[in-house]
């Protein structure tokens, strides 16, 4: 367990019944000494309040004894003064600080756990990921001598030469591990129909197309290429198993449905590569996100044979809750996708962005708020009149200003006053606003 180096006391400790009477008794300030000492010591041992050497292993009267330097009739004495008091307590043979939360915040004690936990997860995840980064560069770079007769031999077009490897310069890398949820019952090998792989690399380069010119079967033209992992630790470009999405392309500008790992969901077209599994139709995204890359896990809808999909975890992504990921359980019927996009496009087309599960799902009557339209009480208050019979707004403001001003202070003022009340109050303000700008403008000139 990791050591919390501090407990907390009030200031009004000499004020307290219990404090008063130790403090009376003959040799009162060593009964203080050791009370002090007994809380350090539960601190230490980090087991809300628990005085063990180990777990399951109770500190005795002779363990007390000997770190305190007082005899064991003195130790035996003092602790049974505390008992009496009902400042210790005993399980067993175990002594416990009572009302442990007095001395050490319970809340603090696990936020602290939790946060060196969590250092130390990352320091692992890091070192880990900096290993396997650098092995899978290597591995490619060294991909023709390893693997010379089997090319010869079996003609293998997707290995990578020296040279290949060379010309790739490599801007960026990140795993995606084949064991991941992503559904809350399906894997992402089971999705991705690659069982034979534990994970798969995505490798970020301007130069990804150089990389097979020996191939009959052109690489796709993209910044992007995957490199699958074998459990034996060998890997393979996965140019043969995907394809490039026909209804997307390089560098799409047609709009996918995505739901993102902080459970807002957007529509949108940042994808730069769209790959599609030849043997079932799933497809992988690639966004580029200022140097990181995005990944979602992409189904076709029904209807519209449109994308939907949910963003994929990596070595540099956090994780994807279990209620976000359950939206897209297949147990919930082939028109699912179909649902999902209908609720996104709603909320996307009323200039709004979903922040919750529960506007995405694909369940009716589960929306966390109503939809107005926007469009509407723009061009009302666009077209505001004021007292002067002026129409200020209009004059100074753009459409635009007036609808970023309007969606934000209805997501900020919604669950505190009304949809009229906010608009009024936009009025008034942006009012205010443009007469402040035209007096201003008028004295500049």
């Amino acid at each position: 367990m990791y050591e919390i180096p501090w407990f907390k006391t009030e200031t009004t400790i000499f004020s307290n019944r219990k404090i008063q009477i130790i403090l009376k008794l003959p040799e009162g300030d060593t009964y203080f000494r050791v009370w002090i000492q007994l809380i350090a010591l539960a601190v230490e041992c980090n087991n809300r309040g628990r005085l063990e050497i180990g777990e399951n292993n109770p500190m005795t009267i002779q363990n007390f004894s000997k770190i305190m330097e007082k005899s064991n009739k003195k130790i035996e004495k003092i602790l049974k003064k505390f008992l009496e008091l009902e400042m210790l307590k005993k399980e067993g043979k175990t002594f416990l600080i009572k009302n442990w939360d007095k001395y050490q915040s319970i809340e603090k004690y696990e936020k602290y756990q939790m946060q060196n936990r969590e250092r130390q997860r990352k320091y692992r995840e890091k070192h880990k990921s900096e290993i396997e980064e650098s092995n899978v560069i290597k591995m490619l770079d060294n991909e023709e001598e390893k693997n010379t007769k089997d090319i010869e031999n079996k003609k293998e077009e997707n290995s990578l030469t020296d040279k290949q490897a060379e010309k790739v310069k490599v801007n960026g890398i990140q795993k995606v591990d084949l064991n991941t949820k992503v559904d809350g019952k399906e894997n992402l090998a089971q999705r991705l129909d690659l069982k034979e792989y534990d994970s798969i690399f995505v490798i970020y380069s301007d130069n990804i197309k150089d990389i097979s010119k020996k191939s009959k079967e052109k690489i796709n033209n993209t910044t992007y290429s995957l490199v699958g992992m074998k459990n034996d630790g060998t890997a393979k470009v996965l140019n043969d198993e995907f394809e490039m999405d026909k209804t997307v392309g390089n560098n799409a500008s047609r709009e996918q449905t995505k739901v993102r790992a902080d459970s807002t969901a957007t529509r949108d077209n940042k994808d730069q590569s769209v790959y599609t599994r030849k043997s079932n139709g799933a497809s992988i995204g690639c966004e580029n996100d200022m140097g990181n890359v995005n990944m979602f896990l992409y189904q076709k809808t029904k209807e519209e044979n449109e994308n939907v999909g949910i963003q994929i975890e990596t070595s540099k992504t956090k994780k994807i809750p279990v209620e976000t990921r359950r939206v897209f359980n297949r147990n919930q019927g082939v028109y699912q996708n179909d649902k999902v996009q209908d609720e996104i496009e709603e909320h996307t087309e009323n200039g709004c962005e979903p922040k919750d599960v529960k506007d995405f799902d694909g369940k009716e009557y589960t929306e966390t708020h109503e939809h107005i339209d926007i469009d509407y009480y723009v061009r009302q208050i666009q077209n505001y009149e004021n007292e002067d019979g002026e129409q200020s707004i209009n004059e100074v403001f753009t459409e635009k200003e007036i609808k970023d001003k309007l969606l934000r202070d209805l997501d900020k003022y919604k669950d505190k006053i009304s949809t009229e009340q906010i608009i009024e109050n936009v009025k008034n303000e942006m009012d205010a606003d443009a007469q402040i700008y035209t007096r201003e403008h008028k004295l500049e000139q």
